[in-house]
């Protein structure tokens, strides 16, 4: 009898997963909410690292399953060798979803799972989300996508602004093509204290250059995403910070702390922190055409225009649309991606969402690299 046993626990063993650990939280004392850049910094490293592909269903609204696809424990077993050597740098966390499923995650150094981890330019992502929900509720429609930023800003003196100011679009701020250009890199910042929400895009406007058709090229900034923003905030029923709250972070459980501007509206460029399990329900809710355990979440003719690759590469509606190699071969990817090595990825083709995040310094495609390496071939044929 002992042959048959052992045997059909061989069988048995690898739907069970491979767990490392204790799942990390946050001390009690800290709000996960109060958890900003600053505050990031002051966590301790964890002492080992934890890592489960059989991930705990923690009831905040994921469905958890097990990664147990041929050549799983050699993945893992070298996905921690070469973190623990350094090769990723600061990597503190990796999680992996696919067919509707969490079924890998991983967390080191300051990676917690209700601990929100800064997103840096996924920032700008997560704003074009918010913009894909105010599109699901009827605050404005997919026509308007076409209609000149000021004329949803009441408040704008047009006689003042610079010429061309009135041409540009909101899909022109989402290819980041506005063409507003400034004395210097850090001139829009020093206008928020002074001049508070319409105020300050009433400054911007009038101290740009004139808006052409030569100015209207791609320059990846933080002044686009914040037109829509501002959009955002003036028309959701109370403010921008309380329609996340209650219509993007709310509609997910998302544990957040999201920053504001100087003139009071949420960051843009970055400034957004988010649990590693909160960004990847935004990936979720993209891949699956906007709709989030079963409902549609952000509208699902925007989320197509994010997700149609005959664009080709490059960066559209905040998202980066990129080919990358794993196994040898090509794969598609659209992701949020943020300095430090930050990520929200989807690889359509293939049905996967990859959150990763870390604290480098530059480096910013180890982490990356981490998923490419390891849990992607997996899966690629």
């Amino acid at each position: 009898m002992i042959r048959p046993i052992l045997t059909l626990l061989a069988v048995l063993l690898p739907l069970a997963g491979l767990t490392a650990g204790e799942l990390p939280h946050l001390p009690k004392e800290l709000d996960p909410e109060k958890q900003s850049y600053s505050a990031q910094k002051k966590l301790p490293n964890l002492a080992e690292p934890y890592f489960s592909s059989s991930p705990e269903n923690l009831g905040d609204g994921l469905q958890v399953g097990t990664l147990n696809v041929p050549g799983t424990g050699e993945a893992i077993k070298a996905l921690i060798a070469d973190d623990k050597a350094g090769k990723y740098s600061n990597l503190d966390s990796i999680l992996l979803w696919k067919d509707g499923r969490l079924i890998f995650e991983m967390y080191n150094r300051r990676g917690r799972v209700n601990g929100p981890h800064y997103a840096m330019s996924i920032t700008k992502t997560l704003t074009s989300i918010t913009l894909a929900r105010a599109i699901q509720l009827g605050l404005l429609s997919m026509d308007d996508l076409d209609k000149p930023v000021i004329s949803f800003m009441p408040e704008i003196d047009r006689s003042k602004i610079k010429p061309g100011v009135e041409t540009i679009t909101l899909h022109n701020a989402l290819y980041m093509e506005s063409g507003l250009r400034f004395p210097n890199n850090n001139f829009a910042r020093t206008l928020g204290e002074k001049h508070p929400r319409q105020k300050f895009f009433q400054a911007l406007f009038e101290n740009t250059e004139p808006i052409t058709t030569k100015s209207k090229q791609f320059k990846y900034t933080g002044t686009d995403p914040s037109m829509i923003m501002m959009i955002m905030d003036i028309l959701a029923p109370a403010t921008a910070q309380e329609f996340i709250a209650t219509e993007v972070a709310g509609k997910v459980g998302a544990l957040y702390c999201w920053d504001n501007q100087a003139c009071g509206i949420p960051k843009c460029g970055a400034g957004s922190s988010f649990t590693s399990r909160s960004l990847l329900k935004f990936g979720i809710a993209v891949i699956q055409g906007g709709k989030y355990n079963g409902k549609q979440f952000l509208s699902e003719d925007y989320v197509k225009l994010i997700m149609d690759r005959q664009k080709g590469e490059g960066y559209f509606y905040h998202f980066h649309n990129r080919r990358k190699k794993a196994a040898g071969k090509e794969v598609y990817m659209i992701s949020g991606i943020g300095a430090g090595g930050q990520y929200m990825a989807t690889f359509p083709e293939l049905n996967i969402v990859a959150v990763a995040t870390a604290h480098n310094k530059g480096k910013i495609g180890l982490p990356l690299q981490a998923v490419l390496e390891h849990l992607v071939p997996l899966f690629v044929q």
